[in-house]
């Protein structure tokens, strides 16, 4: 058969890419790595700058036809404390294989070489452009997938290679930040009338922005967070503290943008009347939420995969969580979803991927590419 995929290789590749620690902003030697394995496969990866470490492009352009994304991320959240091994060892235990980024989402990132070099390999078999895209910094601000589509990555269609088996995530919540500075005056703790206590101001925002109602959706959840509220000497002084910073966090749904959120936030300002100064700002990272509709060829030719991969029909599912698929389907405009090689323990200890996961992922991509780009 053309579409074959070996389990040692996959085991021995994902073991290779975990040895290699890739905290955000530290991923340069694993996209090396990356880039070097498909030169050696007689493929010429394109390296992206960013701001950040690179991100690493591979196109195999095979006709006229529509295009696929496959996209992974290699950076890795930082080791917790607690794991039974090494992080970065790649520890066998059956199926199982134990680091850090071995789930989320270097197995991913795998899969996605492996596809690629296999459609490559088999051009008689399709008609179309294929893109693999090895971004980084997924874990901290987006850096990467922000840059390439920046870079004008153009696709028809996107799969993300996060682990979300058993389902398949068609749409996530998005995510905004929003930091209030508040500006007081400083006055002595015996006098406080002489000051402005920003901590004080500070609290009567936040409790009018927990009042706030959040978006409605049918199967997306909205929800709230205030994540930080700092003010005040880290020395104990007896002075009215100047300066507050809040930062809250707003999980969105379809429907809601960041003009809708900082609306809500700036009424919630001026309805406190407040001697203070609050001033609102929204940095980075920012998540718009996305859907895609269960009816596109996208979700259908996965649903098929997966029943044949699984001899079971898929779940889909929407996702409270943000990745680098919010990016891809909104600001891009690509169709998107999520699948992956499964496991657990994400940033947590001892996280570990199932093996023959990633030549299931394989098979399934396969199966979706060539439906979606036939020969």
């Amino acid at each position: 058969m053309p579409f074959t995929y070996d389990l040692s290789e996959a085991t021995a590749l994902t073991r290779a890419l975990v040895a290699i620690k890739s905290y955000p902003g530290a991923e340069h030697a694993c996209q090396q790595a990356v880039a070097d394995w498909f030169v050696r496969h007689g493929m010429t990866p394109e390296i992206w700058q960013t701001s950040a470490a690179p991100n690493v492009i591979v196109k195999i352009h095979n006709g006229d036809g529509p295009t696929m994304l496959l996209n992974g991320h290699v950076d890795t959240v930082l080791a917790a404390e607690g794991w039974d091994c090494d992080p970065w060892e790649g520890r066998l235990d059956g199926d199982r294989l134990y680091g850090l980024g071995a789930c989320d989402m270097k197995s991913g990132v795998v899969a996605n070489m492996l596809v690629t070099r296999a459609f490559a390999q088999n051009r008689d078999a399709w008609r179309g452009t294929l893109i693999f895209s090895s971004v980084v910094d997924e874990e901290a601000y987006s850096i990467g997938a922000n840059a390439m589509i920046e870079q004008g990555i153009r696709a028809d269609y996107c799969i993300v290679s996060e682990s979300v088996h058993p389902t398949i995530n068609i749409g996530a919540t998005g995510k905004i930040l929003v930091r209030a500075e508040v500006i007081g005056k400083a006055a002595h703790g015996f006098m406080p009338w002489q000051g402005i206590n920003a901590a004080s101001e500070g609290a009567k925002f936040v409790t009018k922005v927990d009042e706030l109602p959040l978006g409605k959706h049918p199967r997306i959840p909205a929800s709230q967070s205030i994540l930080s509220f700092l003010s005040g000497s880290a020395q104990y002084v007896v002075t009215i503290p100047e300066k507050a910073e809040i930062l809250v966090s707003r999980q969105t749904v379809p429907g809601e943008t960041r003009e809708v959120v900082m609306k809500q936030m700036q009424d919630v300002v001026d309805g406190l009347n407040s001697p203070a100064t609050i001033r609102l700002t929204t940095p980075p990272p920012y998540y718009p939420p996305f859907e895609i509709d269960p009816k596109h060829a996208l979700v259908v030719a996965m649903e098929h995969a997966y029943q044949d991969e699984w001899g079971e029909p898929a779940e889909l599912r929407y996702s409270t969580g943000v990745s680098d698929a919010n990016l891809t389907a909104e600001l891009a405009h690509i169709p998107t979803l999520l699948y992956g090689p499964w496991g657990d323990n994400f940033h947590q200890c001892n996280e570990w991927v199932n093996l023959p996961s990633i030549i299931s992922s394989c098979n399934m991509f396969t199966a979706v590419i060539r439906k979606l780009l036939p020969a």
